[in-house]
Order: C-alpha cells, then sequence, then structure tokens
C-alpha cells in the first residue's frame, strides 16, 4: 500500500506550484517509460530509466510524489532485478525525507522494505528488527494494512529459520488485520500461509486452512492464490496417502498446459506444482510422467538457484530412476545432491545461528523492552500526578543504591570472578563436547550411508545430527539446563557414536520415574564429558560387545548419575594413550569439567562431585569403569 506523507511546511507562489506540478507530471511520465520498458522485457534498459527516475527524485522537493514514485522502483530492483544495493540507497532517501516530514506510516513502509530486502540477502536478525520497527510504526499510525503486510513477512522469515510457533502466530494475528469483506486478496494470502505452517506433520490442518483460502475461487479458479490453495490441498492428500484423490483435484481444477501456468522467474508456483505432480504419479507408479515433472521442476529450481529444492527434486527423481532399474542415472543425481548438500551446508549453519541469535532477541529482547516501555507509561503517569514522591523516592533509592553497593562490592566482583572463569570453561567444555574430530566422523558416517543409497539411515542420522547441534547452541549460553533437555542431547550423542562404530556397543538410559516428574535444572554439559570417555576410551580396543549403562535418580536435593561401562578399564586405556595422541581433547574436556564443577563450588553450591571407580574382579582383572556425578538440584536460579 501507498501512502502520502505529510506536506512540507510552506507556502509556495503561483509560479512554485506550477513548476512542483510540471517536475511531477515528468517524473510520472518517466516512470511510466519505465514501467513500459519492463512489461515489454527489456529489463536493461528498464533498469537504467529506473536509475535515471533516482536521480530525479533526489531535485524534487514533493514528498508525496517521492513516496509513490520511490516504492515503485524500490519493488523494481528488489523483486526483478535483485539490485539491492540500489534499493538500499533508495530506501535511505526515502527514511530521510519521511522523517523530515514526520511521516509515521512512510516510516513503516520504509523499514519493512529494509526488512525485505534484508531477509533476500540472509541477513535474518536485521531483517527481523527492520520488520519490528515497522510493525511499532504502524500501530503507532493504526494502519492493519502494513502491520498485515509485515506481519505476513515476519511470519515467512521465522517459518524459514525454523520457529513455526512463532510464525503460526504472526499468520494468525494477521488475519485479525483483514476485517473488512474487500479483502479477499489478504484473507486468501493469510490463509494460505497459515496453511504452510503445517508441513508435513498436521495435513489436516492445512486442508483445513486452504478450504478456507478457495473461497471465492468457484468463479475464477485460475488466479495465483487459488492455484497454490489447490496444489497445497493436492499435496496433503498425497501426504495422507490418497494419490488417487490428489489427482482427479488437480484434474478437475487446474490445466498444467495452460497459458496462465507458465514458469515466472519470481514465482515458485510453476516449480512447486510440477513437484506435487511428480510426487502423485510417482506414487501411482507412473514412472514416466514422474520423471517428466520432476525434471519440469528440476530445471525451474536450477533456474532461480534454489539449492534446498534441488536438493528435495533431485533425490526424488533418483528414487523414480532407482524403481524402474535406471541405476546410473540414479547414482548420478545422488552424486549431484551431495555436492549441492556441500553448498547448502553454509545456508544450514547460517541458519542455525540466525535462529540461536534471534531466539535470544524474541525470547529476551522483546519481552524486556515492551515490559520497560509498560512501566515506563506507568511511572510516567504517577509521576505527572505527584511530582514530590517522586523526589522522596529518589532520594530513598539513592540511599538505598549507596547502601547496597558498599555492602555488596566485595561479593560482586567476587560473582563476576567466578562467572567470567565459568563462561570460559563452559565455552572449552562446548568445544570439547562438539570438537572437529567428532564432526569429521559423523560427516564420514553419514557420507557412508549416502554411498550405499541407504537414503532412511542418512536421513536419520542428518536429522540426528542437526538436532544435537541446534540443542547444544541453544544450551550454550545457560549455566543451568532442564533434565529433560540435557537428557536429549546425551541420547542424541550416544545415538550418533552408535551410527559412527557401526553398533559395536549397547546403550542404557535408566532414569528414576521421580527425577522424570520433577524434571530440575541441574548445572549444564557436566555428564557428556564422562560417556564420550567410556566410549572412545573405554571401547577403542574392546573386543566384546560394550554395554553403556547410564541412569540417573533423585537423591535429596541433588541428581546422582552413574556413566558406567564394562570396557578395558583406566589403565589399559592409560597405555594405549600414552602411545597416541588422537584422543587427547578427552582428557581436556574432563579436566575442563572438573574446573566447572570447582567453579560451582566456589559459587554456593557445594554439592557437586565426581567420582571415578574401577570395577574389579576376584583377580583384580578390569570389568570396566564406573563414573559417580553428584549434580546440585537449582532452586530459583536466574540465568
Amino acid at each position: 500500500m501507498l501512502v502520502t506523507c505529510i506536506s512540507l511546511q510552506g507556502q509556495e507562489t503561483v509560479t512554485g506550484s506550477t513548476t512542483v506540478q510540471l517536475q511531477n507530471q515528468s517524473l510520472h511520465d518517466q516512470l511510466a517509460i519505465a514501467d513500459s520498458l519492463f512489461h515489454a522485457n527489456h529489463i536493461k534498459k528498464a533498469t537504467k530509466s529506473y536509475k535515471k527516475l533516482v536521480e530525479q527524485l533526489k531535485a524534487t522537493s514533493n514528498t508525496d510524489t517521492i513516496k509513490s514514485v520511490g516504492f515503485k522502483v524500490v519493488l523494481f530492483f528488489v523483486k526483478n532485478t535483485e539490485h539491492y544495493e540500489d534499493a538500499l540507497r533508495l530506501l535511505k532517501f526515502l527514511e530521510v525525507k519521511c522523517k523530515e516530514a514526520n511521516d509515521i506510516e512512510g516510516m513503516a513502509l520504509v523499514h519493512k522494505e529494509y526488512g525485505s530486502i534484508y531477509n533476500k540477502r540472509q541477513q535474518y536478525v536485521q531483517a527481523l528488527e527492520n520488520f519490528n520497527k515497522s510493525l511499532k510504526y504502524a500501530e503507532q499510525h493504526g494502519d492493519p494494512d502494513i502491520t498485515w503486510s509485515t506481519l505476513i513477512s515476519r511470519g515467512k522469515l521465522f517459518s524459514y529459520i525454523g520457529y513455526p510457533e512463532q510464525s503460526l502466530q504472526d499468520f494468525k494475528n494477521a488475519l485479525s488485520c483483514v476485517k473488512h469483506e474487500g479483502s479477499k486478496y489478504n484473507r486468501q494470502v493469510t490463509y494460505i500461509n497459515i496453511s504452510t505452517a503445517f508441513p508435513g506433520r498436521y495435513p489436516d490442518s492445512t486442508l483445513y486452512y486452504c478450504r478456507l483460502a478457495l473461497v471465492g475461487c468457484e468463479e475464477n479458479n485460475t488466479t495465483r492464490n487459488c492455484m497454490i490453495a489447490y496444489n497445497n490441498i493436492a499435496w496433503s492428500y498425497y501426504e495422507k496417502n490418497m494419490p488417487e484423490q490428489a489427482l482427479e483435484l488437480i484434474k478437475k481444477n487446474i490445466d498444467p498446459d495452460a497459458d496462465y501456468m507458465v514458469d515466472e522467474d519470481f514465482d515458485n508456483l510453476y516449480p512447486g506444482f510440477m513437484h506435487t505432480l511428480g510426487a502423485i504419479e510417482a506414487d501411482l507408479a507412473s514412472h514416466k510422467k514422474a520423471i517428466k515433472y520432476f525434471s519440469m521442476a528440476e530445471r525451474a529450481y536450477t533456474k532461480r538457484e534454489d539449492i534446498a529444492n534441488m536438493i528435495i527434486v533431485k533425490e526424488d527423481l533418483s528414487r523414480v530412476y532407482e524403481k524402474i532399474g535406471n541405476l546410473p542415472k540414479s547414482l548420478a543425481l545422488l552424486k549431484e545432491v551431495k555436492s549441492l548438500e556441500d553448498s547448502q551446508l553454509k545456508i544450514k549453519v547460517s541458519k542455525e545461528w540466525a535462529k540461536n541469535e534471534i531466539g535470544n532477541l524474541v525470547q529476551a529482547k522483546e519481552q524486556v523492552i515492551s515490559g520497560l516501555e509498560k512501566k515506563n507509561l506507568i511511572i510516567k503517569k504517577q509521576v505527572n500526578k505527584t511530582k514530590w514522591i517522586s523526589y522522596v523516592l529518589g532520594v530513598l533509592l539513592i540511599i538505598t543504591i549507596v547502601t547496597v553497593v558498599y555492602r555488596g562490592y566485595r561479593s560482586r566482583i567476587r560473582y563476576y570472578q567466578i562467572s567470567e572463569k565459568l563462561i570460559l570453561t563452559r565455552l572449552s567444555s562446548l568445544r570439547a563436547s562438539m570438537n572437529p574430530h567428532f564432526l569429521f566422523n559423523t560427516f564420514s558416517t553419514l557420507q557412508n550411508y549416502i554411498l550405499k543409497n541407504d537414503n532412511l539411515k542418512a536421513n536419520e542420522y542428518m536429522t540426528e545430527l542437526s538436532g544435537l547441534i541446534r540443542n547444544v547452541l541453544n544450551s550454550s549460553d545457560s549455566v543451568h539446563i532442564d533434565l529433560d533437555k540435557e537428557l536429549q542431547i546425551l541420547r542424541s550423542y550416544v545415538n550418533l557414536q552408535q551410527g559412527r562404530f557401526q553398533g559395536e556397543f549397547e546403550a542404557t538410559f535408566e532414569v528414576a520415574e521421580a527425577l522424570e516428574q520433577l524434571n530440575p535444572k541441574i548445572p549444564s554439559m557436566i555428564i557428556q564429558p564422562f560417556i564420550e570417555n567410556a566410549i572412545l576410551h573405554g571401547f577403542s580396543s574392546f573386543k566384546k560387545q560394550g554395554i553403556l549403562t547410564v541412569s540417573l535418580t533423585l537423591d535429596g536435593e541433588t541428581v546422582r548419575c552413574v556413566v558406567q561401562d564394562n570396557g578395558i578399564g583406566r589403565k589399559a586405556s592409560a597405555a594405549i594413550k600414552a602411545k597416541s595422541t588422537k584422543n587427547s581433547h578427552l582428557s581436556i574436556a574432563t579436566k575442563n569439567t572438573n574446573e566447572r564443577l570447582a567453579i560451582l563450588n566456589k559459587a554456593g553450591e557445594e554439592k557437586s562431585s565426581v567420582i571415578i571407580n574401577d570395577l574389579l574382579d576376584k583377580e583384580e582383572n578390569s570389568l570396566g569403569t564406573e563414573v559417580v556425578i553428584t549434580l546440585p538440584i537449582v532452586q530459583n536460579h536466574e540465568e
């Protein structure tokens, strides 16, 4: 929605007004020329014409014209040429003009476009910050259309980086902005986006919201929104193992060879629909048709350089070739997937870091700022009513602060020293638990599954690894962690090691029922290094089946964890380690853990301890090793 900035103050003479009108007419004429060049597909000439418009805008004094023309040029740069730097420079100019005119509505639009550009450039934190600013300005101005548009954009950002709950909340909030009946388009878009918040897991929910989006499609089912809704419904039928119904729906409502079904560079409807058709035909064993549609989708995604969807389509196409016995073609596609996954890894890491950073912003910064703003409003009202009370409270507050500072000076210095040391050792422990050797061996195991064409195990292994990395990164900021989250990290780590060692050891987790119900907070990342020691030291040269047992029980105000293995024992392990330096990081991890426990004890949690016992038979032969870890339960602890 394009809105008008507040007019600049001042009187113009008749001659000045006429000059401004001529300038405005010239700009709109130039815009019409640029638009016609774009629609004629003369992109280079159109780009040159739009850039000329930008120079003319800078010499224009009329804010209305600057605004109406400027945002159209921004949209062209972003959507059709990806000239993001040109768009950012123009937005900065528009921002200055809107600030000068005190145009709140214009500022909301400026920050929305900032967010869209940063999102496209994979600068997700900056994108979120600008979407938040846009919503703040839109709320201040009371504009439901800008609020709706920004919520949809922010919801897509949350969905892409892996926050489905927040994404769904934004889409539902956007729906509340669509109040008047004339906003059929906005309502359809909102329902479609809500339906995409349930991918794979809730096909019935996807069906429900897509059917709501079909209102009005009875008259014309060839609009983009109707096509997307029909495609999503067909995909939901496919996920519910109803391929016949999915194909019948498509035949009744969509013609894949029609003029309106064309491959547009900026639109993912065409390749998405081709992929849906390919999946349905593959499920119905129509392999030639499946290959045809998958190939069309593959070409379209390749044209867009959409690596994530290229991987999905190539894997599906590989499975079809495998079913018809064309193994060379299937293997060639898997090799292409492997190459693409190497490129995709950087994107995944970027998304994970962005998710972690944005998670902190969403869960902490926004809540804190919102709470402080509300408190400030309350305080201002109270101050306006009773100023003399504030003076008294101010004096009392100063006296209280001076007293507290004086009494607590030494204890705070001690606390900060311990906290700093704890942070350093915690980061060291994090590096030890996710060390490069472990990641290298894990990816080697994953590569082995892929080369063996064991897609199921490869997928399970990749899911387990990504989950472990995400959980470790999410908990790395905290000194303490919920027991169930700690167990989730430990189980993921053990599962990955079992996959790596091809079942050479068995692992059992025994958690007392009372402990599971309590789910207390305990010091984080203490147990994992000892499990790693048991696996890599205890079973490294073990000829028998390894057995690892991790048991946790509630003992008063502490959690008692016992890590026991039937491995070669510490004495034999030390002899082997003396000849090799490959596993030196394990001793470093144990040292870091012991140092963290010592720091926790200094900070007042004296119940932390680690006892290592050698298990021996009557002839003093090793039966394995037992590590008894005592961890305090944290009561009302604030990170």
